[in-house]
């Protein structure tokens, strides 16, 4: 299959530079990131607000859900608050990886919160609801995108900064394995790593201590694999009572799609999740053959050609046999 190309904003360097003007003449600022933050999200927090606090700036950072434990060695993420929706007012909101507001969980509105928005992310869809929209959907992880921004902004970028993009970059490219992964993204890492960043100690953080709760879960829900005649669709769910079952936490299924993603022969792993409020929310992986941002844009999500995902309401059941519909139009489709 041939990618489709992806393209930075042909205004992005116009946008860059109003970004840049209103961080420097902006006082207070508040960031925020997408309903059940992840790694991107939250290291791109860490990053900004220390580079902001640096340079003089008053910071808060606020989300709809609190960070997962596995993100605790992240700096200045205890002072990251739970708050929905935000009541004090900034001079700007920074939103970091939020196809659109709604993403954010109602955390933030404008202009009650902020004076202005800058709207920072790599979706290929996005509404570009900001004041400044930096959409760059050629940046493998919006850590690129704010380590640029930092370098642009002449700030003194330290070590606990580089652990921030680092881990935004790492884990929104599945570890350096996904296609979206490009010379630019080796040259930033070049430079975390001259700052004194350990990737030993990182990737034994992120990737190496899963609760034994966690793995139990891993191995029921993979006991629930089923694949479509074809086995090139495999999908599986996890829910209320398997997490009670267990003992462990939705936020700790962030990567269990890919395990069937990796099955031989799989073109599109599926993964449900039956949230606390009734909810399902979905996560569909590709090899490429299928584009799963397009699948995700048509249930109301979004997300990239070979990661996506979506809030769903309805049963399980229902739900799994609306998503798997879609999967399939989309893979005949492909021929």
């Amino acid at each position: 299959m041939v990618e489709q190309r992806l393209e930075r904003d042909p205004h992005y360097a116009e946008e860059f530079a109003r970004a840049l003007e209103l961080i420097k003449s902006a006082r207070d600022f508040v960031l925020t990131t997408h309903l059940n933050p992840d790694g991107d999200g939250l290291g791109c927090e860490s990053a900004l607000s220390l580079a902001l606090l640096t340079l003089g700036k008053t910071v808060t950072v606020v989300n709809a859900h609190p960070t997962p434990a596995l993100y605790h060695f992240l700096p200045n993420q205890e002072d990251f608050r739970q708050d929905r929706p935000h009541t004090a007012h900034h001079d700007v909101a920074i939103f970091l990886e939020c196809p659109d507001e709604q993403r954010s969980g109602g955390v933030l509105a404008f202009p009650q919160n902020a004076d202005k928005i800058i709207n920072l992310d790599h979706h290929v869809y996005n509404t570009r609801y900001g004041t400044v929209n930096l959409i760059d959907p050629t940046a493998a992880a919006t850590g690129e995108q704010v380590w640029e921004l930092l370098k642009a902004l002449n700030c003194p970028v330290d070590k606990r900064m580089a652990v921030g993009i680092y881990t935004a970059i790492a884990t929104d490219t599945g570890h350096f394995k996904y296609a979206s992964v490009t010379p630019r993204t080796h040259r930033i890492v070049a430079e975390l790593l001259a700052l004194g960043l350990e990737p030993g100690f990182l990737n034994e953080q992120i990737y190496e201590r899963v609760p034994a709760e966690a793995l139990q879960l891993l191995a029921y829900a993979l006991c629930q694999v089923r694949f479509n005649a074809r086995r090139n669709v495999g999908w599986f769910a996890v829910t209320q009572e398997m997490l009670a079952a267990t003992g462990a936490r939705a936020n700790q299924t962030e990567n269990f799609v890919n395990y069937v993603r990796a099955v031989d022969g799989v073109e599109v792993a599926v993964f449900f999740l039956e949230t606390e409020d009734g909810h399902i929310k979905l996560s569909l992986r590709s090899r490429g053959a299928v584009d799963v941002s397009t699948i995700a844009h048509r249930l109301g999500g979004g997300g990239h050609q070979r990661a996506a995902g979506a809030l769903l309401t309805g049963t399980l059941e229902a739900v799994q046999a609306r998503v798997l519909d879609v999967v399939e139009q989309s893979l005949n489709a492909k021929g």
